[in-house]
């Protein structure tokens, strides 16, 4: 009997044990093999790009940079609200790299001889990141693309390598027609391949609950770990929007003003900055007068070191920190814009005025002519050329690109 008895007891006790371990390694083999699908369920992605830069410039060698990017990169399922990115990028000449120069960065070289193209070849971790959202609220953390407003926070996408940054970033939409972004920068990695390790802080906030626009409050504060003149303390805010006069035009606007100051280590860098643009818009194009003014006072001017200028001041790049920065008189580029699209091609003419904030100075003025075709989700191809002549600033300079896309 007693053995019957232990014999039963032994029996109770192994089962309870067995449903207590079956309560505890199921819930962990189901996390398991979610976890185990979201890593392996995820997207691989490929963007590839080959391109030919010609430049010619007053006082240097015609440059011809034929290079091709090529991006890896793996987005994971998502798994309780947190996905990951990774994505590695190559830049590789396809010509000589002696027919090009790039002047500074870890991998500077070329012949000195020729006019610069900002592409030098070298593979680099370009992206590795987790996100995690909720509600209406994204956190990442890790080396990320980031681009608040492009002017002053960006990632210079035209290059070949585009800027990322290391850091935390938060987007957020859980206040009603508001978006809300965050980030704390601790290292931005440029074009060039440099990293530049800072404590950088960026705010934006924007409202788009009214019915002719949307305003965009914001402020950037750039403090570089290395002592520099760049650091900076930037305030500002925007308006922007557009306003129907039939059902195929459109009348749109922009303004915007900023104020920079010294911020960390700086002593010389700061001033206003003005943008003002209005144009028209039909259901085929548009057509878009602007002032922009980066203002500068003979000692500082303002500055945007981490903003995409490619896209604002002119294509030829006569304005951006590696070739010169915002002069120290300040720049006033006024421009003209036509865009439209015609026979599956997209289309664009810009011409710009450039000249000095302070001291009647005349710098030059830039024509920029763009045709590209999307032939399908996959190709894209595109010609783009840039005139500068220089009137006190720099040398005339022309540049033209011929490129193929692929991403998949």
């Amino acid at each position: 009997m007693k053995k019957n008895v232990l014999t039963k007891n032994i029996q109770a006790a192994l089962a309870v044990s067995a449903l207590g371990l079956s309560s505890i390694t199921v819930p962990q083999l189901a996390y398991a093999g979610e976890f185990t699908d979201a890593l392996t369920g995820g997207v691989a992605s490929v963007d590839a790009r080959v391109r030919y830069e010609g430049v010619s410039q007053n006082g240097k060698e015609d440059a011809n940079a034929f290079t091709e990017r090529t991006r890896l990169g793996y987005l994971t399922g998502d798994f309780k609200g947190f996905t990951g990115f990774i994505e590695m990028s190559d830049t590789a000449a396809l010509s000589s790299r002696e027919d090009y120069y790039v002047p500074k960065g870890s991998y500077a070289g070329g012949d000195p001889a020729k006019a610069v193209v900002l592409d030098p070849t070298f593979t680099a971790l370009n992206q590795a990141w987790i996100a995690y959202k909720f509600d209406e609220t994204t956190v990442k953390a890790g080396e990320q693309r980031i681009i608040f407003d492009n002017r002053f926070l960006g990632n210079v996408g035209w290059r070949q390598k585009e800027q990322t940054y290391s850091g935390v970033s938060i987007h957020t939409e859980s206040i009603p027609k508001t978006t809300l972004d965050y980030a704390y920068i601790v290292n931005a990695n440029n074009v060039i391949g440099s990293d530049v390790a800072m404590s950088t802080h960026a705010f934006q906030a924007a409202f788009n609950g009214l019915p002719f626009g949307k305003v965009t409050g914001y402020a950037y504060l750039i403090d570089n770990d290395v002592a520099t003149s760049t650091d900076s303390q930037t305030l500002g805010a925007r308006f922007n929007g557009a306003t129907s006069l039939s059902e195929d035009l459109k009348v749109k606007y922009h303004i915007e003003y900023a104020s920079q100051d010294d911020y960390a280590d700086s002593k010389s860098v700061g001033g206003e900055y003005m943008r003002t643009e209005l144009g028209l818009m039909y259901k085929t194009g548009s057509i878009t007068l602007g002032q922009e003014k980066l203002g500068g006072n003979g000692v500082s001017a303002f500055q945007t070191p981490l903003g995409t200028v490619h896209a604002f001041n002119g294509w030829a790049d006569m304005f951006i920190g590696p070739v010169g920065g915002t002069p120290k008189n300040g720049l006033v580029d006024n421009y003209i814009n036509l865009s439209g699209k015609a026979l599956g091609l997209k289309m664009a003419a810009i011409y710009h005025d450039f000249s000095s904030d302070v001291g009647g100075e005349q710098y030059g003025t830039e024509y920029d002519l763009l045709v590209a075709k999307k032939f399908s989700k996959t190709y894209t191809a595109g010609i783009k050329y840039a005139a500068y002549s220089a009137d006190t600033y720099l040398k005339d300079t022309n540049k033209l690109w011929v490129w193929v896309d692929v991403k998949f």
